[in-house]
């Protein structure tokens, strides 16, 4: 505990912050609500970037332990094992470990609370609406391009995908991780594509690979959006350029503003009081044929 606990303010909080790393307009803007929010309540953040490399995430942390000025450790997982030992460090060394984004399996009475998206949940709103996107197809066969394997939210909304998507008929007839990137969500698409073009509908488990896809979708003669009904994960700024141009029907949102929520839950750690292990964040579903796409995009934060 903190010598000011359990009347800390932000100002006495030192925040040792573990990013996945730069994949993407999403994390750009994860990173941007972190910075700016901690320069705003007045605490000291010490920003780590982990390069997308465990190992380097692992090190990182370790730093963070013997740390002397660091009183309260967030991380944003790089997959969802590997974590017991620095866990149990942390706790050791008295420093309270909030989890950002992604959760980890097991181990809830190491860190105090996971503040994020409730991926499977993501996942069920993108069966849903692909559900309604091929209704009346003959054929319903579906391609899903996959974040980092082994990541949270690659597992989670593969699941919750499936789970909804079953109940209308439609099959997953590909699936590869692309690893949240453009050029491999193209890449993979490409692949496919030169194997066969019986496909009615592809997932991107994040906008940029749905970005890819709709690339090579268009190179291969192929109309996006309306030959290839395309669903995406994160509604970013691009998603809703996307869906203005009329390439991308449906984006279902991850929010990437948590530091609010975030920050607020390191407080109340470091005041000694009792955390929910798990503190949603708040999501929606935006569409193309939505008449007010335009006024809803230029409203947004990222």
């Amino acid at each position: 505990m903190l010598p000011c606990s359990p009347n800390c303010q932000y100002k006495d909080l030192v925040v040792g912050f573990l990013q996945t790393g730069s994949e993407g307009g999403w994390r750009a803007a994860n990173t941007a609500s972190f910075k700016e929010t901690a320069t705003q309540l007045g605490l000291t953040l010490k920003f780590y970037d982990s390069q997308n490399d465990l190992a380097k995430q692992v090190a990182g942390f370790q730093q963070f332990i013997q740390d002397p000025e660091v009183n309260v450790i967030i991380m944003a997982p790089l997959e969802v094992t590997g974590w017991e030992q620095v866990l149990k460090d942390a706790k050791a060394a008295g420093k309270p470990v909030l989890l950002s984004d992604r959760r980890i399996d097991g181990f809830e009475d190491l860190y105090v609370s996971f503040i994020g998206a409730d991926f499977v949940e993501e996942g069920r709103k993108a069966g849903r609406e692909m559900c309604k996107l091929l209704e009346g197809s003959a054929s319903k066969n579906v391609w899903e391009l996959v974040g980092n394997v082994g990541a949270a939210p690659a597992i989670d909304r593969g699941t919750g995908f499936r789970e909804t998507a079953a109940e209308c008929g439609i099959v997953v007839t590909k699936s590869q991780t692309a690893n949240w990137s453009v050029v491999e969500g193209k890449q993979v698409t490409e692949a496919w594509l030169k194997e066969t073009k019986d496909v009615q509908g592809v997932f991107g488990q994040n906008d940029e690979m749905a970005f890819g896809a709709i690339e090579a979708l268009k190179e291969a003669g192929l109309v996006p959006a309306v030959d290839v009904k395309i669903i995406s994960v994160d509604a970013t700024a691009g998603a809703f350029q996307a869906m203005l141009d009329g390439t991308l029907n449906v984006t279902v949102e991850c929010n990437p503003l948590l530091a609010p929520q975030v920050y607020a839950a390191a407080l109340a750690a470091v005041n000694g009081e009792t955390l929910p292990k798990w503190i949603p964040s708040e999501e929606s579903v935006f569409f193309m044929v939505d008449p007010n796409l335009q006024s809803i995009a230029d409203g947004r934060k990222y």
